[in-house]
């Protein structure tokens, strides 16, 4: 799992890059609830992409011990320094996590109050009707009709007047599901407080849950000027952030237009395929390199409990004579027939143990022959290391190795 705060930009950027996509390609449509899936799941999708990792493996030639021990030399006079880039990093670090952890508490906090406050309307309301888990509640206030979750909330003058387009307003959020979609989206919108495009998304959905409830009604039959009348006169202005469905929720012209706007063909709705490239560049975006070490390179270097562990025998080694003959595992042979013993080899790499003494010319036939038969890399030693398998560090004064 990533950092957190590397998870929160990563799940911001995701947000972006789909609603984007839905503004642009599916939001003036009228397939609502499509849209509405679409919203909700880019919204849960946004949060789930980043958790999902690709790993690519790719092999890795390490160094030689020698090289990776001087790595870590260095000189100490930079000490200071790092220790107050560390404290500035963590500092910044903690003071951004403040930040980002008052905001959510501020708007968990604003729901939280808001849901207080439908609960004490309902609660001071009286049930005028129930309809299996549905509920509608009267109340003396003066507020605009709403549902949220299973209550109707109507005030005591819209009650005793013809309400039964309020109703079937009210009743098609109930049933879709409207208040848990926009609960749901509200506790992401919470811990994505500082993403402008989440709080579009929400605007959205609202709007959305608006257009669907809107044809619900007008499927039940109430004609299209008188219901267009009862919005006019029930729009009022709202507070900025409500957890309720409210029948004058949105913005009025837009609920009218899409109304009265002829139902989109159902061929635009392969528009809904971007989700694909969406994903696969969230997927490629998470993918990760990790490089291991192959499997001769990691046999050649020495085990951790010491520099003088046998060597696995993929490395095959060939012990010189002065009188310029081979031997392997053995088998003993003039140095131009050295190719023989590598017959079912088929390794690059070979350690050659001989005699300091011994004449360079002859060291020097050998390896003309190994590299005709496509040896890469010649490993030299003297015969004191021969039983290790591995050649002894330069610091030992009575042997030494070398590599070509």
């Amino acid at each position: 799992m990533p950092p957190f705060p590397l998870y929160e930009g990563k799940v911001a950027l995701s947000t972006a890059v789909f609603y984007l996509f839905f503004r642009f390609l599916l939001r003036k449509e009228t397939f609502h609830r499509l849209n509405r899936a679409v919203l909700v799941g880019s919204a849960l999708l946004s949060f789930v992409l980043p958790l999902c990792t690709i790993t690519v493996r790719r092999p890795l030639e390490m160094a030689p011990p020698g090289v990776l021990s001087r790595l870590g030399d260095g000189s100490s006079s930079g000490i200071g320094e790092t220790l107050h880039d560390v404290f500035a990093a963590a500092w910044l670090q903690g003071a951004v996590g403040v930040v980002f952890w008052v905001g959510v508490a501020a708007v968990l906090l604003r729901i939280g109050i808001s849901i207080l406050s439908t609960l004490r309307i309902i609660a001071g309301g009286e049930v005028v009707r129930k309809e299996g888990a549905l509920r509608i509640i009267v109340t003396e206030r003066d507020i605009d009709p709403f549902s949220w979750m299973r209550y109707i909330v109507l005030s005591r003058r819209d009650w005793e007047r013809a309400n039964a387009p309020i109703l079937a307003h009210e009743k098609a959020h109930i049933c879709r599901g409207h208040s848990v979609e926009l609960l749901i989206v509200d506790i992401m919108a919470a811990f994505q407080w500082f993403n402008p495009a989440i709080w579009m998304l929400r605007q959205d959905l609202c709007d959305i849950h608006e257009y669907e409830a809107d044809e619900a009604v007008l499927r039940s039959g109430v004609p299209l000027r008188e219901y267009r009348y009862l919005l006019l006169a029930k729009a009022a202005p709202l507070s900025a952030y409500s957890v309720v469905n409210s029948f004058s929720h949105s913005v009025l012209r837009n609920r009218i237009t899409m109304m009265s706007k002829t139902k989109s063909p159902s061929s635009r709705g392969w528009r809904l395929l971007y989700v694909l490239p969406a994903v696969c560049l969230g997927l490629g975006l998470q993918a990760k390199t990790v490089y291991v070490p192959t499997q001769s390179v990691s046999h050649a270097l020495p085990s951790a409990e010491g520099p003088h562990e046998p060597r696995l025998p993929e490395i095959p080694v060939l012990n010189l004579s002065a009188d310029a003959t081979v031997e392997m595992n053995g088998r003993t042979v003039p140095i131009s027939r050295v190719g023989e013993l590598f017959a079912h080899s088929g390794s690059s790499t070979v350690r050659i143990v001989a005699d300091p003494d011994l004449r360079m010319g002859v060291v020097y036939d050998l390896k003309t022959e190994l590299r005709k038969i496509g040896v890469l890399k010649i490993i030299y030693a003297f015969p004191a290391d021969n039983a290790s398998g591995y050649p002894l560090p330069p610091s030992t004064p009575s042997t030494s190795a070398s590599s070509s």
